[in-house]
């Protein structure tokens, strides 16, 4: 273990250390609060204790009397303050004249305090033989006489221990749900390390040839194991896409060039045995040099679909005008549908469409699905050619009357080498792979191509470009 994996376990979690801070700041302010309304409201009872005395005493005539009297009714107003309280009365000149007999050790503590006249009234924290006690005094109002002083003590050592006691279950509740959060936290980070365990066992299990499970989670966990186990179980999902296309692909190339390098061997051994002829010997060399140009068709398409794939063609990106370039195919997909006599239509509009795009790929695109069209189509068949606008897209269907495909071929009838009758494509010199190049070509250039089909029916190709360029933002060339 490393030095700084070391020192990172040791640390608590910051969350636990945070939630630790947050529960001690918000115990200490609501210890503080608590406390101190327990104070309020002790003041508040020896306030009221004081204005009923005064109540009450406030219309005595001022004699000696008076004051005997109040002396002498004094203890009935100690349980007003709530209890544990004493009551004392002070003459102006700060004399005690008389207090509660419940707490007469009090006497020399209540001597020494100095009343002064002049002051309406006090409260305070003051120490007695009993501890801290919360002092009041409060002047008593006589007729005809300078008002007497009333002193209530009230002791302040149940308070504290009532205080005391909240903040030890203060204190035990905080760290019950620190110890709480501390177990769920763990349980949280085994449950990850699980997690991660399980994923990298299936990562290990996985090879060439066999795909792991996929990785479940339940969904109590986290979104990030959740999302975690979604893009795991795609990334294996694409990957054994991916191994099924490429055992397919070496399968179709090896039996693609498999196939005339048979007929190569074959012709060749045949001549050989022959004899000499030269007749034969160059019927032989003209067959031999018919498979070596499919073969070299079927090494440029491949070379072509792998350097698209790795992003190694460049693309001359330049205004085009569409109308220009399908009128041309149009002329020369004519010519080739003569020999079947096939009908080519063409519906062009008059509006001028532009496109940024590379001349020679495109022509390529539309090349391949015209030749398509004749070489499927019967004769005396008919191909149509429409170009139009769709918002902003520019659309390009090529439409036949031929012999039409099952939608089960829809789907894969751009894939590599894929052929719905095999033996008349490698007779007619196809490789399968010309509708892969012009899958490529047109989302090279951010378009899509679709397919319809029905047996019997024809088929209809779909080329959709998105519409870049407006006929004013082209500068013309000698412009």
């Amino acid at each position: 273990m490393s030095r700084n994996t070391l020192f990172k376990n040791r640390l608590p979690p910051w969350n636990l250390l945070f939630l630790a801070v947050i529960l001690s700041g918000g115990g200490f302010f609501w210890h503080t609060t608590h406390q101190q309304q327990l104070l309020d409201r002790v003041d508040r009872q020896l306030l009221a204790t004081a204005q009923s005395v005064n109540f009450f005493y406030n219309k005595v005539p001022g004699d000696n009397s008076a004051q005997a009297f109040l002396c002498e009714n004094l203890a009935e107003f100690s349980s007003l303050s709530g209890g544990n309280s004493s009551l004392s009365v002070y003459s102006p000149q700060g004399e005690q004249l008389c207090l509660t007999e419940e707490f007469a050790s009090d006497k020399n503590t209540s001597l020494s305090m100095k009343i002064h006249p002049e002051e309406s009234m006090t409260l305070k924290t003051v120490s007695t033989s009993h501890g801290p006690s919360r002092s009041l005094t409060y002047p008593i109002n006589i007729q005809g006489a300078s008002p007497l002083f009333l002193v209530i003590n009230h002791e302040l050592t149940g308070i504290k221990k009532q205080a005391s006691s909240s903040a030890l279950i203060l204190i035990i509740v905080g760290l019950f749900i620190l110890l709480a959060f501390a177990v769920l936290q763990q349980g949280m980070k085994k449950a990850k390390t699980a997690a991660i365990k399980k994923l990298t066992k299936l990562m290990d299990q996985a090879d060439a040839e066999v795909n792991p499970p996929p990785f479940t989670v339940t969904t109590a966990a986290e979104p990030e194991i959740q999302d975690l186990a979604f893009s795991y179980n795609t990334m294996m999902t694409r990957r054994a896409d991916c191994l099924r296309r490429a055992r397919q692909f070496t399968a179709d190339v090896t039996h693609e060039l498999r196939t005339p390098l048979t007929i190569l061997r074959g012709e060749t051994e045949l001549a050989l045995r022959n004899g000499r002829d030269p007749k034969l010997l160059r019927q032989v060399l003209e067959s031999n040099l018919e498979e070596i140009s499919r073969m070299s068709y079927l090494i440029e398409d491949l070379l072509l679909l792998s350097k698209g794939d790795l992003g190694e063609i460049p693309l001359k990106m330049e205004p085009l005008l569409l109308n220009e370039l399908i009128i041309e195919l149009h002329h020369q997909a004519q010519l080739l549908a003569t020999a079947k006599n096939i009908k080519v239509e063409l519906n062009c509009p008059q509006e001028l469409i532009f496109l940024k795009a590379d001349n020679l790929r495109l022509r390529q695109v539309f090349l391949n699905l015209l030749t398509n069209a004749i070489k499927y189509t019967p004769d005396n068949g008919r191909v149509s050619i429409t170009l139009s606008l769709d918002g902003k897209n520019v659309v390009t269907t090529i439409t036949d009357t031929g012999i039409g495909m099952d939608s089960e071929h829809l789907e894969a009838i751009f894939d590599r080498f894929y052929r719905i009758d095999k033996t008349r494509n490698r007779n007619d010199g196809g490789s399968g792979l010309g509708l892969a190049i012009v899958k490529w070509i047109v989302e090279a250039h951010h378009g899509s191509v679709q397919v319809n089909s029905s047996p019997g029916q024809g088929s209809s190709f779909t080329v959709i470009f998105p519409r870049q360029l407006s006929p004013e933002s082209v500068v013309p060339a000698d412009g």
